[in-house]
């Protein structure tokens, strides 16, 4: 399934985050992906702070949700 703009995506933990996260793709280019952190863990609190709710990913990093059973 291809991500576009607007797609709700879970991402996993990685160098910068230490646990899974739920945002919403802004900008998609080539293979990394802009992503507004919308739900995070609590440990991730002070890091999400920092990168002022925002973060770039590789998009095989990514899984899209839906909000619909």
């Amino acid at each position: 399934m291809t991500i576009k703009v607007g797609d709700l995506v879970r991402g996993q933990s990685n160098e910068i985050m230490s646990a899974t996260y739920i945002g919403k793709v802004i900008e998609k280019c080539e293979e990394t992906v802009h992503i507004l952190i919308l739900n995070y863990a609590p440990t991730d609190r002070f890091t999400v702070h920092e990168l002022m709710r925002r973060i770039l990913v590789n998009s095989q990093q990514l899984r899209t949700i839906s909000l619909t059973k």
